[in-house]
């Protein structure tokens, strides 16, 4: 018997690419500036704003210094309430 994994999907969109868009827009910035800026090539921040990339918690304190923000403003709207519920302690 062959069991087939498939993805589970979330209720829950993640809100991290909704955020770096957000900043990256207040600052004044496109994705290719925002990119050369931290060293990153443009197609990885339009991945992350898509929702296709998580980057790196380093990579997170780069983006979040050069927009002039704190990386968990980047992240706190990452995880819902409900998932709070589940943290390990």
């Amino acid at each position: 018997m062959t069991v087939q994994l498939t993805p589970r999907r979330s209720r829950h969109r993640p809100k991290f690419p909704n955020a770096l868009r957000q900043y990256r827009l207040r600052a004044g910035l496109s994705q290719g500036q925002l990119a050369s800026a931290v060293g990153l090539g443009r197609s990885f921040v339009s991945l992350c704003e898509r929702g296709l990339r998580l980057p790196s918690f380093p990579t997170v304190v780069r983006l979040a210094r050069e927009l002039g923000t704190a990386p968990q403003s980047l992240y706190r709207d990452l995880f819902s309430s409900e998932d709070s519920n589940h943290a390990v302690s």
